[in-house]
């Protein structure tokens, strides 16, 4: 009986494990966080020389706000991202891919400063990398 007792336990916990674990979105730590990071790579961005001349024109909040909706509505999040696809809003910008491998590697920056553990945002880079296709021209 002792047995059937740990084996039920063991099913129990086994099955309700992925239920209980946390959608990407809380794993990012929510909206706050989400925001924070975003601010923060719309900041890297408009810095660094890699990427700096290609937003030259781009209005900053504009952009971070389009860019936590996508990023809360990718993880599953309650934002719902309303902004033009990637194709269409990089159209003739003549984006490298040195210049978005540079924009990865700020937006892993501004994740490392909020702490979002690193398998986190490699699952969020996962839903994010298959844009690249539609915004990288040359």
């Amino acid at each position: 009986m002792k047995s059937l007792n740990i084996l039920m336990t063991a099913l129990l916990l086994t099955t309700a494990t992925p239920a209980m674990a946390g959608s990407l979105y809380d794993d990012l730590g929510g909206l706050e966080t989400i925001q924070r990071f975003t601010a923060r790579l719309v900041e890297l961005t408009f810095k660094d020389p890699r990427t700096a001349e290609q937003f030259r024109q781009t209005k900053k909040d504009r952009l971070e706000k389009l860019l936590v909706d996508q990023f809360c509505d990718l993880a599953g999040g309650p934002c719902k991202y309303k902004g033009v696809n990637m194709k269409k809003s990089h159209i003739k910008l003549g984006i490298t891919e040195r210049e978005f491998n540079a924009l990865v590697e700020q937006l892993q920056q501004a994740m490392d400063e909020e702490n979002v553990p690193f398998h986190t945002q490699n699952r969020l880079l996962a839903l994010l990398a298959p844009m690249k296709r539609d915004i990288v021209e040359r």
